[in-house]
């Protein structure tokens, strides 16, 4: 009898909890937008978390030049950016850099799968200590709310 009981609180227990460890994925998109100098700058960064920790982050920075003073100088500004946002593609981050030249926009993506990034790629990009840092959904969604960002969890 005690055999059929355990049995039983067994596969009650197996239904309450479901039948595994049902890794639960959530996205954190934050936005921030400024507006100085004749550029209009909008930074959207967007991580995902699985049972609340990151695996992936998508970082997309546009730069739109507004004044006409900037504009006229739109080949400088455009090099100058090249030269702190050269295109490359290593194991796990990638760097794409795409501008428009008659709307004067320059944009810049770093997509970042933490697994497959190494150490020194990460740490070459200003993210040292990422694989390892263990800051939940909600705290980056706080962190980044407090520097006036806009999140929203999908």
């Amino acid at each position: 009898m005690k055999k059929i009981g355990i049995f039983v609180l067994g596969l009650m227990l197996l239904f309450v909890t479901g039948c595994g460890a049902e890794e639960k994925e959530q996205t954190l998109v934050c936005t921030t937008k400024e507006n100085e100098d004749g550029m209009e700058v909008e930074e959207v960064i967007s991580m995902t978390y699985q049972n609340d920790r990151l695996k992936h982050m998508t970082m997309s920075v546009r730069t739109m030049i507004t004044d006409s003073t900037v504009q006229e100088n739109w080949e400088a500004f455009k090099a100058a950016m090249d030269e702190d946002n050269q295109e490359f593609e290593e194991e796990g981050i990638r760097l794409d850099v795409e501008t428009d030249d008659q709307n004067y926009e320059y944009k810049t993506t770093l997509d970042i799968d933490v697994d497959k990034a190494s150490e020194e790629s990460l740490e070459a990009q200003g993210f040292e200590g990422l694989k390892e840092d263990r800051s939940t959904l909600k705290d980056s969604k706080d962190s980044a709310e407090k520097d006036g960002a806009v999140c929203v969890i999908k």
